[in-house]
């Protein structure tokens, strides 16, 4: 089974009221100051490839993903290798004529193809509970952070907040003023304990 590939996806535009922008001054060519402007902004980002690797939640998180792969395709190699024994024993047993009868060497052929069928099914079965924990875990996030910025925007001081990251390139421009991702972060990991979502599991 390939490994996944462990992507935090959070997206998100949270809008809150806010209070109207100020003007921006303008230049003499017509275009708004850019230094003006972005000081004018209501609007922050977040970056997520940072919330990725600083928020213990998804640190914690794709470690648990990587541990539960790593558990699947050990147990697929294995099956793998017994597959391979028993084809490579009924061979052997059928070059050396220790099959008693035609009927008999079929049923060790047939025995091996269930053999082989119900390693695709487990190959299958462990796919889509990969997909399942991953979506779970993307889910989660998603909550988490909605939870937490509806908070934190409680004054209403950003009318949005976008996510920025190498993969997708929402923020084209933005001051480093406007980057609220170290607060985020902080408050994020001030209100996780792990120790609670371990007592839910049991």
């Amino acid at each position: 089974m390939k490994k996944f590939i462990l992507m935090t996806a959070c997206v998100l535009a949270l809008a809150a009221c806010s209070k109207d922008a100020n003007t921006a001054q303008v230049k003499d060519n017509g275009l708004p100051k850019a230094e003006e402007k972005a000081k004018s902004t209501t609007i922050a980002y977040i970056e997520i490839d940072s919330l990725a690797t600083q928020y213990q939640f998804c640190v914690d998180q794709q470690k648990a993903l990587e541990q539960k792969s790593a558990g699947f395709e050990a147990q697929l190699r294995k099956e793998a290798q017994a597959l391979q024994n028993a084809a490579q024993a009924f061979q052997k047993n059928l070059q050396q004529g220790k099959y008693t009868s035609e009927q008999e060497a079929r049923n060790a052929q047939a025995a091996i193809e269930r053999q082989q069928q119900t390693a695709a099914q487990h190959e299958s079965q462990y796919q889509e509970q990969m997909a399942q924990a991953t979506s779970d875990y993307q889910k989660e996030l998603k909550e988490r952070l909605e939870k937490f910025l509806k908070e934190y925007n409680k004054d209403g001081r950003y009318a949005m907040i976008l996510s920025n990251s190498a993969a997708t390139m929402t923020v084209m421009y933005a001051s480093n003023g406007l980057d609220i991702t170290a607060d985020v972060i902080a408050g994020l990991n001030k209100q996780y304990k792990p120790e609670e979502k371990a007592a839910e599991k049991k």
